[in-house]
């Protein structure tokens, strides 16, 4: 079962796992604070496509497929100038009704379910604010681009390196009065 394009705030994800579901909607950047403040321009940023499936978990736990599509803009560590990172992020995600239970299941290294608190009132954004900040290079960058060069900054670290002292500059003389 399949619901059209709508904007979801809220979902009931136990009964999107458990129905079946298909959700398409979209969630935009004003929406998500936390990401707004880590990229640029975020009120020119077209608002993410954001699809939930409800799929088969495993351990009879109630699951959904999450993929999200976008960019977002953020500044180069190495020009400093706009660079536009797109977002193409799937997770499926296994979900319990409470932290206790949670807790309880195993804990498996190369499991490629993430278990999360469910809700019936699931908030989308917030969930997919989590997800594209997991997205996000730590240190965005241009494929390439180089740091901006500065004369002043090569003149600077060559005055540096004349006003450096030299400790051993006597020791030649001083090893010839010993």
């Amino acid at each position: 079962m399949s619901k059209a394009n709508q904007n979801y705030s809220t979902v009931d994800i136990f009964s999107i796992a458990r129905n079946r579901q298909k959700i398409n909607t979209t969630v935009a950047v004003s929406e998500m604070p936390e990401l707004a403040g880590m990229i640029v321009n975020a009120d020119a940023c077209l608002p993410f496509e954001v699809q939930i499936e409800g799929t088969d978990g495993i351990k009879g736990l109630p699951a959904a497929i999450l993929t999200v599509k976008g960019c977002v803009q953020m500044l180069c560590t190495r020009c400093t100038k706009s660079v536009e990172i797109a977002i193409d992020r799937e997770v499926p995600f296994l979900f319990v009704k409470s932290e206790a239970e949670a807790n309880r299941l195993p804990v498996d290294e190369d499991e490629e379910w993430e278990v999360v608190v469910g809700s019936e009132h699931l908030k989308v954004a917030d969930w997919v604010q989590e997800e594209v900040i997991l997205s996000l290079p730590t240190f965005p960058k241009h494929e390439d681009c180089e740091a901006p060069y500065s004369e002043h900054l090569q003149t600077d670290m060559q005055e540096a390196v004349e006003e450096k002292p030299k400790p051993f500059a006597n020791l030649r003389e001083l090893l010839k009065k010993n």
